[in-house]
């Protein structure tokens, strides 16, 4: 090898042919150049056609954006027409592309990742070459673009799977915000729908799916081999996700890589690691030995290799094994990126051929580094050093491979396809399913349907495509007896394979229910499946044969495999006990945000017994409230800037903690420490202060008298933050109690008809005044039927009155205790946050049928009179920036309801329109458009002398389309705010009704509108002003619109909790009601 330069001193490149010399392989395989310069450059991504061509994505432009408006990339077609191995023809497919990071071959054309978009390029006329591009749509962050989309494949579902790093993904589908990153994904072929699977911990470029249609995955930073167990949208009843929520797993089984270069790697971080891992595809199909068939293959570019990671089964999950490289160079430009089964059945790789790898700019240095800190576009660094010249694809093959069977599959051609279908290379078989999809192929339904029922050869998953296949030409339904009978037969008689990836084919109803638990998987001994059946399970109608299998799973689970324990929390809808409201803390020992405090602390790292009561602190420093980045929170008073901190605080406690909660601002990682025991650790950061219940054992650390808090925070990056409290769970609050008899000689509740809004914390109480025992069992809605017969069968059970004869069903919300004559007991919960019918009943021996009642559960932000001629109060909430719902409906809703209103809370345009004849006082607090016929109702409604109450958001200028409305029922409008934080409110009018009771002056947190009057609008009398304290600036915040025909009341305050929780801004709600509709 020769080399150029000093400091660095650079290799020279390489031809082909020389650099193959370097390349190390295992006994038995060789390493075959396809493809190279000068045809193809700087190979990123790769896929073939159904006529087996290669299609590579030349990617010039990365890592820095185009300079101008046309892009460097191209994506060029590779063919090797006469059969000696080399591509000898190359067709540019499409040119001018630009940050091209992905690719996937579908109908007409592919489908390729262009930061910040997806996009698919068609070819209309079948010449090659591309005619249109479509944007699928957007969202991908570009601010680091080797942070962005890649690893694009055709799913077996049908849809299109990738990766995307930390730059991010951002849109909204259907209706529904999405924001990921970090992580695995898959979305519709028209881009309709896009689901995030699997969450990492960095930098993510690699998604892998394995011969059981496992779902795996690489991170570039010392994660290179990553597990999703559990996909995302089982944890999205939950808010916050507790412990035992697991995702994905971090499995990789060592950190060094085994590198053959004898020069120094050139590695700014994770040196002798994974600190570029690209890829984690798996090799499907039987070229290779066994030991090399279904592992998963991670390149490190940095390491010159081709890593072989084997994936063993560990419990419900899997576990990597250093299984060594089948691909290393000491040729220190090559760079392999990107490696994927090929059409003949041989693994392929792309390699970048470049000296320089390393993407971001960096300060840390090495002997003869080649990075440097100068920022460029995309956050890479700037080096005049990346190639631009070189790269090659390589075809990695083994002394006893046989050539492939197929070499091309015409999508006319049924035999060719249902050939394709049972290969046993994963990419002829799911290219088969993909024509079989996009060509509509009904015609095939027959032998689809013979072919997952046949007995499979090896544990392939030809089963499970040919039932995706099914699947895709939508003929695979539950009202379909033979697609289901093909189902069946699958679930209970198919391989491994087949049997995990026809899982999330059955469908959501009962016959779905009767599948599964037909099928035995619920008690498979192969935990992945067993695991996989579980949550299927959590989908379905919970009936008798299911939930006798989950209550002997639940009880077997000695030995407590996390991922069977966290299937069956998601199949019971087990809640995060760590999440609490503020309402319903009671402070104990004050945060910054709740009082004036001072923490002893240092940057300096002090001896281990820091956190101890004998620790002395005297010479620590002492901070005037939070610590850290200033501005970060209103409560940081004392700047923060190392790496670390470690604080102490010495508290007299006269009272115990029995249940307490942490109030912790933290930006990064933290723990914290109550007289030397850990209570609490946790990572990431929250720049506001978050309460988190901790676990009742903790209580016993807190002691009478003398008591030191002591926390630890590592800065990860970024701004930094730390300060603590403690408080305590007041006791259970009740937004409503309802009181029941049971009826003496009857089997009956002396309420059969009970009220309650979705969402309200409710204590539902019942006297046993019978001779007889009685419980109360509150049920899902729609669950009555299926849970008498859970009853019915856990009544045989000889040990059933041992559980009060109460089955753990998760239809279950609440239940009493089974009560003797003259007892009393009680159900507390929240209820659901979806209206319904929910029904409750005795489950006494042969008392459901007869002993039931209805609890009606109304929409939140409903409160609804016992009276039918009580006033009528409707709010209209929507838009965005805005928990509409739970403050203004909720909060707001309450106070408004007070004195005999009745209030109907809506976020439809149409059914505002709807009511608004039957409402006396309307309350707009939105900032989403009103359609024509909702306009002319609420000008109808002024004019017929009813009262409006314009709130926050609604007295803003949205609506450019209706200027008629600023200005004649609002008076003016605002178009910026301040930022969210405290400011001063002043009383103008303190002898007007709305302001009878508020303070002269109040502070509040909240946003101050920058609101001003029309001055060719109706005119206004302000009630008070808002002045912000930085600023100084006054702006109205209530204000009366002097309308000649109605009452209207404006008012720009109510952004969140910390706004509406305020007694002074309830006051003014509750006089506003009062004011605008009196009480009768």
């Amino acid at each position: 090898m020769t080399y150029s330069g000093e400091n660095p001193r650079i290799q020279n490149p390489l031809t082909p042919e020389e650099s193959q010399k370097h390349i190390q392989l295992p006994k038995g395989f060789t390493a075959e150049l396809f493809a190279a310069e000068p045809n193809i450059i700087n190979p990123i991504a790769m896929t073939w056609d159904e006529r087996g061509r290669l299609w590579v994505v030349q990617s010039m432009d990365y890592p820095h954006e185009l300079e101008n408006e046309v892009g460097g990339d191209r994506i060029t077609i590779c063919e090797d027409t006469d059969g000696d191995g080399k591509a000898d023809k190359f067709t540019d497919f499409a040119t001018k592309q630009s940050l091209t990071t992905g690719i996937v071959k579908v109908k007409n054309g592919v489908i390729v990742s262009k930061a910040p978009n997806m996009v698919y390029l068609s070819d209309l006329d079948g010449d090659d070459v591309m005619d249109q591009e479509e944007i699928l749509f957007g969202g991908f962050g570009i601010w680091d673009t080797h942070a962005g989309p890649s690893n694009l494949k055709y799913g077996f579902d049908n849809k299109i799977w990738g990766s995307v790093g930390y730059s991010g993904f951002e849109n909204t589908f259907e209706g529904e915000k999405v924001n990921f990153s970090r992580g695995v994904f898959r979305f519709t072929q028209d881009g309709k729908s896009f689901e995030p699977l699997g969450q990492f911990n960095n930098n993510t470029w690699g998604l892998g799916i394995s011969q059981d249609f496992e779902i795996f995955g690489s991170t570039a930073n010392n994660n290179h081999a990553c597990y999703v167990g559990i996909p995302m949208k089982y944890y999205d009843y939950l808010g916050k996700k507790p412990k035992w929520a697991i995702n994905a797993d971090f499995i990789q089984g060592h950190y060094e890589i085994t590198s053959v270069d004898t020069i120094p790697l050139q590695q700014v971080d994770v040196r002798g690691g994974y600190t570029a891992a690209a890829g984690a595809n798996f090799y499907l199909a039987n070229n290779y030995p066994k030991e090399y068939q279904n592992q998963m293959y991670v390149n490190e570019p940095t390491g010159h290799l081709v890593h072989l990671a084997k994936i063993v089964q560990d419990g419900g999950g899997f576990k990597e094994i250093d299984g060594g490289n089948i691909f290393a160079s000491t040729d220190s430009w090559t760079a392999p990126v990107f490696s994927e089964t090929g059409p003949d059945g041989n693994l392929w790789v792309a390699d970048w051929y470049n000296p320089v790898i390393q993407h971001n700019p960096d300060a840390r240095g090495m002997d003869n580094q080649i990075w440097n800190d100068v920022k460029g576009e995309g956050n890479a660094h700037l080096n005049e050093n990346r190639d631009k010249r070189h790269g090659r694809i390589y075809i990695i093959k083994h002394k006893k491979g046989k050539k492939s069977s197929i070499q091309s599959i015409d999508p006319s051609d049924d035999k060719a396809l249902l050939a394709g279908l049972k290969s046993d290379n994963i990419f002829w078989r799911t290219t088969a399913q993909r024509l079989i999809v996009e060509n509509k192929k009904t015609n095939l339904r027959s032998a689809l349907l013979d072919l997952a029922k046949k007995k499979e050869k090896g544990n392939t998953g030809v089963a499970a495509h040919a039932l995706y296949a099914l699947d895709g030409l939508d003929e695979l339904k539950s009202d379909d007896k033979a697609s289901m009978d093909a189902l069946k037969q699958v679930l209970q008689n198919g391989s491994i394979a087949s049997k995990t990836g026809a899982i999330p084919l059955i469908p959501n109803d009962e016959i779905g229910s009767e599948l599964l638990s037909q099928s035995g998987l619920l008690e498979d001994n192969y935990l992945p499946l067993r695991k996989k059946a579980i949550l299927k399970a959590s989908e379905l109608p919970e009936t008798p044969e299911i939930f006798a299998s989950i209550e002997k799973l639940s009880n077997n689970n000695t030995d407590q495999d996390k991922w069977i324990t966290a299937a069956l929390n998601v199949y019971m809808k087990v809640e995060n006990n760590e999440v609490i409201s503020k309402n319903e803390v009671e402070m104990i020992i004050p945060s910054a945000e709740d009082a004036a405090i001072s923490w002893k602390y240092t940057t300096e790292k002090p001896s281990e017994d820091w956190m101890e009561e004998d620790f002395d602190d005297n010479k620590w420093l002492a901070s005037d409230g939070a610590i850290g980045t200033p501005g970060l929170n209103a409560n940081i008073k004392t700047t923060w800037e190392e790496d670390e901190i470690w604080i102490r605080r010495t508290i007299d406690l006269t009272e115990s903690i029995e249940e307490p909660v942490l109030k912790i601002l933290h930006d990064d990682d933290y723990q914290v420490y109550v007289n030397g025991h850990l209570v609490k650790e946790a990572s990431r950061s929250n720049n506001k202060h978050e309460l988190i219940k901790l676990d009742q054992s903790v209580s016993k650390y807190f002691k009478s008298g003398k008591n030191i808090i002591a926390a630890y925070c590592i800065d990860t990056g970024g701004d930094q933050a730390i300060d603590l409290g403690f408080g305590k769970v007041k006791g259970f609050q009740a937004d409503k109690v309802i009181s029941l008899n049971t009826v003496p000689q009857k089997m009956a509740f002396d309420d059969t008809l009970i009220y309650a809004m979705a969402g309200q914390k409710i204590e539902l109480k019942l006297k046993n005044i019978d001779e007889m025992p009685h419980n109360m069992v509150l049920i899902q809605k729609g669950s009555l039927e299926t849970f008498g017969k859970i009853v019915d069968q856990f009544l045989t059970d000889p040990k059933a009155a041992e559980s009060n004869y109460l089955p753990k069903s998760r239809y279950i919300l609440g239940a009493t205790d089974m009560l003797d004559p003259g007892e009393s007991g009680v159900i507390r919960l929240t209820l659901p946050n979806e209206p319904g019918v929910y029904p409750f009943v005795c489950t006494f021996p042969g008392h459901w049928r007869v002993m039931q009642g209805k609890l009606i559960v109304s929409p939140r932000g409903t409160y609804m009179s016992k009276n039918p001629s009580a006033p009528m109060v409707a709010i209209m909430g929507g838009g965005g920036s805005h928990n509409f719902q739970e403050f203004f409906g909720v909060w707001d809703g309450k106070i408004l309801s007070e004195g005999g209103r009745s209030v109907n809370y809506t976020e439809e345009t149409e059914e505002l329109a709807s009511w608004l004849d039957k409402t006396d006082l309307l309350m707009l607090t939105n900032n989403k458009p009103f359609n024509p016929e909702t306009k002319s109702a609420i000008l109808k409604h002024v004019s017929e002398g009813k009262p409006i109450s314009i709130n926050h958001p609604s007295t803003w200028y949205n609506w450019k389309d209706w200027p008629e409305y600023n200005r004649t029922l609002v008076g003016g409008g605002s178009e910026s705010h301040e930022k969210l934080q405290e400011f001063e409110v002043e009383v103008k009018k303190p002898n007007h009704p709305i302001m009878n009771g508020v303070p002269k002056t109040f502070r509040i947190t909240d946003e101050l509108y920058r609101w001003k009057k029309d001055p060719k609008g109706t005119p206004i009398e302000v009630l008070a002003i808002g002045r912000g304290l930085e600023s100084g600036e006054e702006f109205p915040v209530v204000w009366i619109v002097k309308h000649p025909k109605a009452r209207i009341v404006g008012n720009t305050l109510g952004h969140d909790e910390d706004a509406h929780g305020l007694t002074p801004y309830q006051t003014i709600i509750r006089n506003t009601g009062n004011w605008l509709l009196p009480p009768k």
